[in-house]
């Protein structure tokens, strides 16, 4: 059943999903929803013909699902779960970034990840070291529902070997803070406040100063090392007539853009995750390489409900690790590959970070 509003607002529809978990199978079912959901945009928008259709009009990554409500659910005498649910879909990005509802729900498929920021600040006016960038992000980020890192934890390690290579731009250095801390998603950057001197209106120049800053980031996930977003470049620009004034003032206006970037890089990548799949990393101990190569076979046998497909990335003195595109999350799938080995191999799961989980061959 599909509801159809006004083709820039939302769809309501119906979705089935089967899974090994009620969650799991719920996962499934927006899954659904937002095929029927954007079938209803095309049908509304365009005149679907074979050929723009095979031209990919029509896409599960441009849908999400704003709220939903459980109709039915049941499980089988298989162990399956079967959860009907109806769903309002709309089409990503701008909806979302402008709906305070619909980015919760979001936040919340993706367990709420934790996000800690870690900018180097130069304050070429001052001379001194601030971090006006770092709070403005923080404050940005807080004020739209993310979870953060509070600063005084992160301000308790300054001074740290790990910390001063981290803001040099190290990322292993980095990513070991944000896991002693608990943060699952990472801003590294680096900010740079300048002066352009006195204004000048004409030939004539004024007691007003011109303030500029640039800000760079990268948005890493830790426990993958995944590279989320990138913003190579952000400007701002500022009048006061105190020239330290004009430099933060263009900080935080540098900083604005940056982090709304960020932000709408996050909404896209994690809204098409929900409506695709993720990537989960599989790292396994006691692997030779006949192993190595039947354990890749049988994660391409989609054995598992929910694995689209898998890659074996490296073999290095017995670890193996793998890359796994499931449609769920990552727990799911650990608890699928729990419950089955390939033939020949007996292994077990022994840990999970996010979306990395860790197990080793029995022998």
């Amino acid at each position: 059943m599909i509801t159809t509003g006004s083709p820039l607002m939302s769809q309501t529809a119906k979705g089935t999903g089967y899974g090994q978990t009620k969650d799991a199978a719920i996962d499934q079912a927006k899954r659904d929803a937002v095929e029927v959901g954007l079938g209803a945009f095309i049908s509304s928008e365009t005149e679907v013909t074979a050929t723009s259709f095979s031209d990919n009009i029509y896409s599960k990554a441009q849908g999400f699902v704003k709220t939903f409500e459980v109709l039915s659910e049941a499980k089988g005498p298989d162990g399956l779960w079967e959860v009907t649910i109806e769903a309002q879909v709309t089409q990503i990005l701008d909806q979302v970034m402008q709906d305070e509802m619909a980015l919760q729900t979001l936040l919340t498929s993706m367990n709420r990840p934790r996000i800690i920021f870690l900018v180097k600040e130069d304050n070429l006016i001052d001379q001194v070291g601030t971090d006006f960038a770092e709070t403005q992000l923080l404050k940005m980020f807080y004020d739209k529902g993310f979870d953060v890192v509070d600063r005084q934890l992160i301000a308790a390690l300054k001074g740290k070997s790990d910390y001063d290579q981290a803001l040099a731009g190290n990322v292993a250095a980095a990513a070991k803070i944000a896991s002693q801390l608990g943060a699952e998603i990472l801003v590294l950057g680096t900010a740079k406040i300048s002066s352009g001197g006195k204004v000048k209106f004409g030939k004539r120049e004024s007691n007003m100063y011109s303030g500029q800053a640039d800000i760079n980031g990268k948005i890493i996930r830790v426990d993958t090392g995944e590279i989320l977003a990138v913003v190579p470049q952000a400007r701002g620009k500022k009048v006061h007539i105190s020239e330290s004034t004009a430099g933060i003032n263009a900080v935080n206006a540098a900083a604005q853009v940056l982090g709304g970037d960020i932000i709408r890089q996050l909404i896209e990548k994690w809204s098409t995750q929900q409506s695709n799949f993720i990537k989960v990393y599989l790292v396994l101990k006691n692997v030779d390489f006949g192993s190595y190569m039947a354990f890749e076979s049988f994660l391409k046998a989609q054995t598992v409900p929910g694995i689209r497909n898998a890659y074996a990335k490296s073999l290095d003195d017995g670890v193996a690790e793998y890359e796994i595109e499931f449609e769920g999350k990552a727990v799911n799938l650990a608890m699928g590959l729990s419950q089955t080995s390939p033939d020949g191999l007996s292994f077990k799961i022994t840990g999970m970070t996010g979306n990395r989980l860790t197990g080793e061959i029995v022998q």
